[in-house]
């Protein structure tokens, strides 16, 4: 029976209904990927290129090359740059400056976790398939769900 209306009962799913499902998660992952590449190729943006950005954008402000108000104009934009890559910067260092002291703060309850069920059968003993990991202090594995020997 090979129509184009089939009947189903209810939460039955076609073999069709699934690859039609998979061609739209895999063409918005391609058009994801596109737009990122997109971005991405955007920012590329040599010194050269820049500069004559800038003497546009400063040409657009009513400023004349070659004065004293231009120069100014041609800094600000410099400085208003330098500006918020340094912010940037600070920005992303803090992140992963939190993110480290959450990922320490995690391996040393797993540290604390492992050593209080020491000597507890209903735990294994830790080991290097473990998910937390080794304490190199003490040359011994730790984890979430293990005991320390």
């Amino acid at each position: 029976m090979n129509t184009a209306f089939t009947t189903r009962r209810t939460g039955e799913i076609l073999a069709t209904d699934r690859t039609v499902k998979a061609r739209g998660v895999s063409m918005l992952a391609k058009l994801g990927l596109a737009a990122a590449c997109t971005l991405g190729l955007a920012a590329c943006v040599t010194p050269q290129e820049r500069h004559a950005m800038d003497n546009g954008q400063c040409y657009e402000f009513g400023f004349e090359p070659g004065t004293d108000a231009f120069a100014h104009c041609m800094m600000d934009l410099h400085e208003q740059r330098a500006l918020t890559q340094a912010n940037r910067d600070l920005y992303w260092q803090s992140h992963f400056a939190e993110q480290t002291r959450r990922r320490e703060a995690q391996q040393d309850l797993f540290k604390q976790m492992s050593l209080q069920r020491s000597g507890d059968p209903r735990f294994p003993v830790c080991g290097a398939a473990s998910d937390g990991g080794l304490d190199r202090r003490t040359m011994t594995w730790f984890g979430p769900n293990c005991r320390a020997r």
